[in-house]
């Protein structure tokens, strides 16, 4: 009775098909022994649950002969969005940089700049220079077509468009044409204090310009649609900051969506678009099996809580994890959930979001545009971090993503703990350094700095500030108090971490061929119907391996304490 009690739970913990009252008419039926408990296939009869959870997509197939389909997917998808990737590395990534370059070129003010100046900003200091950088950037729009190398047209009717944020809160837009006087409220001959009061008043004078150009690449020909944006911000009411913003851009070709399909490269779309939605429905159905094992651990282990009997010698569970002493433990949760595939389809959405995106809106053969690159880049990002997950099976691959998992949690400890300390430094520099020297000059700004001088990267340009400004002692001894406690300690305890943890997934390894070779836990000494099932009996060895792991981590620590002690 008890055994087939036992196998009916079995048999409801990794049937993903069948619902809640399924369960129970199985349940019963198991218990009445009225009808025998049918067997699993064959095929799904040959994988135990330890191998089934723990074993990679190629070890399944190499064992198996489960042909690894999401692997194939995923790696086929890389092959064509790398190749996606390429054509804009040829065709458009200069052209682009290029085109911001002609931008700054063209329609940024010329100004006398004062200490460091970005590349793509300009400072003006007087009233005349803020009046003369307008009607620069509109003499520079109207002129452009004749003065540029560039294939730039403007509009039909070409206007420069001009909008005012005032202070209170309020916008005005003004459009202003070739041979207009005035830009709005700005005039040449308008008094110096009314000048003063006009730009006082003013947070932001932001301009757009709008034209066309058409650009013949290595590959195809293309025509763009920009609009180009400058904008002056008052920056303390003691200056103004001219500097390019974001340019909008987009193809300026209509054309419906059959004849676009036949243009070059555009079929690459399609591909990607319907490989991506095979592989979505794939990796969701994963995420839904893997959460109907998760619930069904969870009642299995509710029941065996509530059926095992006390004995003297039992070692009891750390239950603490869990809401209530007949729930699955959080940690142990995350490990037989699949979370790689949690990656994956979120790149997966995002990758098919940006090819229907170019395909519906036409935009262009590849991402160009602020938001779409973005989306396509973050696709991009997660479905090649993604992969090393499907490497499982190689140590020396695989590791990196254990030695993350094993250190990450230890990691942020550690940094809690220091933060206070980091957070002093950056206050430190902010009030003491700040009035004078632009590296730390607000908050943000000096954690900004301290973190590259952590890294190594601004040590001797920090130090050469601080001596320009007239800190050449006490910023001597701040940077060098900061770097022996951060770059000497905390950056050495942090590789300590991350080293230990590295070493540590050897261990980890080893307790994974332990499950699946020892007969004491392997499928070979379990009975046919439990062979490829997750039993109750499977689950407890999982939260055992759990606290033996912890146990023997506390047990080296206290080790490495001693001798260190000694």
């Amino acid at each position: 009775m008890e055994l087939q009690y036992d196998a009916a739970l079995r048999e409801r913990l990794l049937d993903p098909q069948r619902d809640d009252a399924d369960e129970e008419d199985a349940a019963a039926d198991a218990l009445s022994a009225s009808k025998p408990v049918t067997p699993p296939s064959p095929s799904r009869a040959t994988m135990s649950a330890v191998e089934r959870l723990m074993l990679s997509p190629y070890e399944k197939w190499v064992r198996f002969g489960r042909f690894p389909f999401k692997t194939a997917l995923h790696v086929l998808l890389l092959a064509l969005t790398f190749a996606q990737m390429a054509l804009y590395d040829a065709q458009n990534a200069a052209y682009m940089r290029a085109s911001h370059r002609n931008w700054a070129y063209f329609f940024l003010p010329p100004s006398a700049d004062v200490g460091e100046t970005p590349r793509f900003q300009r400072t003006l200091y007087t009233l005349n220079q803020t009046v003369d950088a307008l009607f620069f950037l509109r003499d520079a729009y109207f002129s452009v077509e004749q003065a540029a190398v560039a294939n730039y047209e403007l509009p039909p009717s070409p206007a420069l468009r001009l909008e005012l944020l005032r202070r209170d809160g309020s916008t005005d837009r003004f459009d202003v044409t070739r041979d207009a006087a005035s830009l709005g409220p700005f005039r040449r001959d308008l008094p110096p204090r009314q000048r003063q009061r006009l730009l006082q008043s003013l947070r932001r004078v932001a301009v757009s310009m709008a034209l066309r150009d058409r650009q013949d690449g290595d590959w195809y020909s293309e025509c763009f649609d920009w609009t180009v944006r400058v904008r002056l911000d008052v920056v303390a009411r003691t200056h103004l900051k001219a500097q390019l913003d974001d340019c909008e851009i987009a193809s300026c070709t209509r054309l419906p969506l059959w004849r676009a399909l036949r243009r070059r490269f555009v079929w690459l779309h399609v591909v990607i678009a319907v490989v991506t939605a095979v592989y979505l429905a794939l990796s969701g159905r994963a995420l839904l099996r893997s959460y109907r094992i998760v619930s069904r651990a969870g009642e299995l282990v509710k029941r065996a809580k509530e059926e095992a009997p006390p004995t003297a010698d039992a070692r009891p569970m750390d239950w603490t994890a869990s809401s209530s002493a007949s729930e699955l433990p959080l940690a142990v949760r995350l490990k037989l959930f699949n979370g790689l595939q949690i990656m994956v389809f979120v790149a997966l959405s995002l990758l098919l979001l940006s090819s229907l995106w170019s395909l519906v809106f036409l935009k262009a053969h590849v991402p160009i545009s602020y938001w779409h690159r973005l989306v396509q880049a973050t696709a991009m990002l997660l479905l090649w971090s993604s992969l090393v997950g499907y490497l499982e099976h190689n140590r020396q691959v695989y590791s990196i993503v254990l030695t993350l998992r094993w250190s990450a949690p230890r990691v942020l400890q550690f940094l809690v703990g220091v933060s206070p300390v980091f957070l002093g430094f950056a206050l430190f520099g902010t009030i003491y350094f700040g009035p004078r020297v632009a590296a730390f000059g607000s908050l943000s700004a000096s954690m900004m700095t301290l973190f590259a001088v952590l890294n190594g990267d601004v040590i001797l340009d920090t130090f050469d500030a601080l001596e320009r400004h007239g800190f050449a002692t006490s910023g001597t001894l701040y940077l060098y108090s900061f770097i022996a406690l951060f770059i000497y300690v905390v950056l050495n305890i942090f590789i300590a971490i991350v080293e230990e943890a590295f070493f540590a997934t050897r261990n980890c390894r080893r307790m994974l061929d332990l499950l699946l070779t020892d007969p004491k836990y392997a499928a070979t000494n379990v009975g046919v119907e439990a062979s490829a099932e997750v039993s109750a009996e499977m689950v407890r060895l999982l939260l055992q391996m759990l606290e033996e792991s912890d146990g023997l981590q506390a047990a080296e620590e206290q080790q490495r304490t001693a001798n260190a002690t000694a």
